[in-house]
């Protein structure tokens, strides 16, 4: 597991960016927070990416349980006055609580998660949110400040599909968000391949394999709802 310097600024602001969003492992957390504690570049920049990843607080819809969920309760928790006696009355209730806490775990697990990935530019600053949640089935990307780029020129998304030719998502938004859709056949590949972003012409890269410059590379991270 890569272990960030934070001496070095561009690892001590990645770290920052994991900080907010719950990524960092309990380790790597107590680091940072010892950092925190007395770093004002470090408090500066868990601000600044704060501000930047507000727009998924604003942008992700909460998330109910099924009608199903709530009979399913329903008919587990529903005492039955048959042989409702006395001595078993302490007996029935701790089995229900116990039914009742493994469907509360059981309801929180079957939440989707919200995997997402920042574009950065050279300077670490993010310019653009990847997010998706397969039960929309649906990949958004929005700006939040995207980079400056000469005329004529965008940034591409690819997928990195493992042993095949890479994807193209088509091109970041230079205002506002842009919304695909996802087959559910491509989530479990998604989530596993690398993402890659490319400046190319208004027409877009030729094919996978002949690709404009890199500007920006990296992995879905997770953040649960």
């Amino acid at each position: 597991m890569h272990e960030f310097d934070l001496t070095n600024p561009d690892e001590r602001n990645q770290a920052a960016a994991e900080y907010v969003l719950g990524t960092l492992n309990p380790a790597e957390k107590a680091r940072f927070e010892a950092l925190l504690a007395f770093s004002a570049e470090a408090q500066r920049e868990v601000e600044q990416w704060r501000e930047y990843l507000d727009v998924l607080n604003t942008s992700l819809k909460p998330v109910q349980p099924s009608k199903d969920v709530w009979r399913q309760i329903e008919a587990k928790t529903k005492p039955r006055t048959l042989f409702w006696q006395p001595w078993r009355a302490l007996a029935v209730f701790s089995l229900l609580l116990v039914m009742s806490i493994g469907l509360f775990f059981n309801v929180n697990q079957q939440q989707p998660n919200v995997f997402i990935y920042l574009v950065s530019d050279e300077q670490s600053k993010p310019g653009w949110v990847m997010r998706t949640a397969f039960d929309e089935q649906a990949l958004v990307m929005e700006s939040l400040r995207p980079m400056p780029m000469p005329d004529g020129k965008y940034c591409e998304v690819w997928l990195m599909l493992k042993g095949v030719e890479p994807v193209s998502l088509g091109f970041l938004p230079k205002e506002g968000s842009r919304r695909i859709a996802i087959d559910p056949f491509w989530a479990e590949a998604m989530l596993d391949s690398e993402i890659v972003v490319t400046i190319e012409g208004a027409e877009g890269a030729p094919s996978g394999w002949e690709m404009g410059p890199v500007s920006d590379r990296g992995y879905w991270q997770t953040q649960s709802l």
